[in-house]
């Protein structure tokens, strides 16, 4: 992947439905406005937005918790039915560096077979809920076959994790917090949050998309959240900005596995 090559995007879309809203506190179960958010991805985002990733040929990532697997199936199917890859946001959209030892082992496991039950295909794309890890996390992550993460922010690059001087099996597909929509868009009656216009951030991303096509070796990845994205209006500016870089020569859409397996 060089300057004069492919340049990979990876749309990392996460559909997390009420799953964000419960991993943050037990007791919004008891709150359905706030987890009417989630539902929202379900009921009204997920449909529209995968027809605008099939209108552009784009072969996204879904990132999904296990209790959202568990709860809507028929979601998960539809996703993997449309070709898309399908990898692990935990079970209870719980961070890691929050749980005890067993509690994480339990909800990395939980998460994966929460999707496999439901695809037949073992995920081997996990991101944390929270962009976070403990100080347990990468062995887990080897232990259960994991072999792409997608969580840090140090680099431009995809690289391979190193322990003792010697290359891992596990890939990182670095991400951005200003490549997110989530400190654009989230709200959930958090009072002084500011929600950005959608022009605002189109004008953000595209400005990092033409910096990053330049940069030699860099590649763009963008985390999108369906109760976030999908709607209306933001639907429409992101059908701009794919269009933009659809129009970009070198600009390939890539999923998770696809872009790893490019890494030495």
């Amino acid at each position: 992947m060089t300057a004069q090559g492919v340049f990979p995007v990876i749309y990392g879309i996460c559909l997390d439905a009420e799953a964000i809203w419960l991993g943050k506190a037990p007791e919004n179960a008891q709150r359905p406005v706030l987890l009417s958010h989630g539902a929202y991805e379900i009921r009204e985002g997920l449909a529209p937005l995968l027809d605008l990733l099939d209108r552009h040929a784009v072969k996204a990532t879904f990132f999904v918790p296990g209790i959202t697997a568990d709860r809507y199936p028929d979601a998960v199917r539809e996703i993997h039915r449309r070709g898309h890859e399908l990898a692990s946001h935990g079970h209870g959209h719980k961070p890691p560096a929050t749980l005890s030892a067993q509690e994480e082992k339990s909800e990395l496991v939980r998460g994966m077979e929460a999707l496999s039950s439901i695809t037949g295909v073992k995920p081997v794309a996990w991101r944390s809920p929270s962009w976070e890890w403990s100080d347990r996390t990468l062995d887990y992550l080897l232990e259960a076959g994991i072999t792409i993460s997608a969580n840090f922010f140090d680099r431009v690059r995809p690289y391979r994790h190193v322990r003792d001087g010697k290359p891992l099996p596990l890939v990182e597909l670095p991400v951005q917090w200003h490549l997110a929509d989530a400190p654009y868009f989230m709200y959930g009656g958090q009072i002084g949050r500011v929600v950005r216009t959608a022009r605002e951030v189109e004008e953000l991303w595209r400005e990092e998309f033409d910096g990053a096509y330049a940069w030699p070796g860099a590649y763009f990845h963008l985390t999108l959240h369906v109760q976030l994205i999908a709607h209306p209006g933001r639907l429409a500016m992101l059908e701009r900005f794919t269009s933009y870089i659809r129009s970009q020569p070198r600009a390939r859409f890539m999923t998770c596995g696809e872009v790893a397996a490019t890494v030495d």
